[in-house]
């Protein structure tokens, strides 16, 4: 928390680490916390004049029925295929292994997020009719749109 002060109803001699799991686990008892400057809770509420946090989580998962972009993809080599469907839906075939990776995905313009159903994130990026990904660059499939 080094940009981040937090006060909390304890004597100041507390540690980093006992003001972080106050937040954490009992954030009613905090007092104020300045971020950057600035107020973002004060008597235990947020801040007056204070810009709402995006929700946390997993964001829902697109239609992407009819979009240009969902189909295989297939890098320059054949060794990576990976098909994106509608559904928000990835699986991956790396050297001929069959669902080496599988998960969701999000486009947002140009960028696709995946994560994986082991938990993990990866990003891409859309250029031109080209997806890059992990090093490889793909085209799609011909016949696979969706």
């Amino acid at each position: 928390m080094s940009a981040t002060r937090l006060a909390g109803k304890q004597p100041p001699t507390r540690g980093a680490d006992d003001e972080q799991v106050t937040l954490l686990t009992r954030p009613q008892e905090v007092r104020a916390l300045i971020a950057n400057g600035r107020p973002v809770l004060w008597e235990g509420t947020d801040a007056p004049g204070r810009p709402t946090a995006p929700e946390t989580g997993v964001p829902a998962a697109q239609d992407l029925t009819g979009s240009p972009r969902v189909g295989v993809w297939i890098d320059r080599n054949d060794f990576l295929h990976q098909e994106l469907t509608a559904d928000g839906r990835y699986d991956e075939t790396r050297g001929g292994r069959p669902h080496a990776y599988e998960g969701r995905y999000w486009i947002d313009g140009d960028r696709i997020d995946y994560l994986d159903d082991l938990g993990f994130w990866a990003f891409g990026e859309f250029r031109g009719d080209e997806l890059h990904h992990a090093g490889y660059a793909m085209r799609l499939g011909a016949g696979s749109r969706s």
